[in-house]
């Protein structure tokens, strides 16, 4: 009998351990975008402030989004922004300018560093995810200012668009690629402002 019920045990245990391994989620992936290197526009000296980024509150979600239709939204459950979406976009398009600019200080202003700005990047992203087409479409407002409160800046209108398979990691890559073609806009913008 002791037999029979250490052999009993033995299999409950493995069915248990079984169906337990059954209910385990996939693993949680966390992305983040990439600067891209663009033409360079040299001569600028400026120094150059990035503002918040302005984004929908949708996207401000943790979860990447997935291709959908025109009125859904939906995210990936286990692939997240490494931070919020926003800040992401703010510290690679500062990376990207820096880039585009290298004889400018580009800064992200709220960050630690101070520097008194002689040009002022403010841009409101309006769409940056993916459709059911397969596109991943970025349109945004950008504006590139000075900081004197009466000073009229140059004002552009961004809408990029590029083939997007529906793997987080080519999502995170496509949105690198759009906000990089952003950055080209806008140093040419900057550098128009000399």
């Amino acid at each position: 009998m002791t037999t029979r019920r250490s052999w009993l045990m033995g299999i409950g245990s493995v069915a248990l351990a079984g169906s337990l391994a059954g209910c385990a989620s996939a693993p949680t992936r966390y992305y983040r975008l990439a600067a891209v290197p663009g033409p360079i526009e040299p001569g600028v000296t400026a120094h150059i402030s990035v503002r918040s980024i302005s984004i929908p509150s949708y996207l401000n979600a943790d979860g990447i989004a997935k291709p959908g239709g025109a009125y859904q939204y939906t995210s990936f459950p286990n692939a997240l922004w490494a931070s919020p979406l926003a800040d992401l976009l703010q510290s690679v398009m500062v990376q990207d300018l820096a880039q585009r600019l290298p004889q400018a200080v580009v800064i992200g202003a709220g960050g630690a560093i101070g520097v008194p700005a002689d040009r002022i990047v403010e841009i409101n992203v309006l769409r940056f995810d993916p459709a059911a087409s397969g596109e991943l479409t970025l349109i945004a407002q950008a504006s590139v200012r000075s900081p004197d409160a009466g000073a009229a800046g140059l004002t552009r209108s961004i809408r990029l668009s590029a083939p997007c398979s529906a793997v987080p990691a080519d999502i995170a890559a496509v949105m690198s690629k759009l906000w990089g073609q952003a950055a080209d806009v806008l140093a040419q913008a900057v550098a128009e402002q000399r």
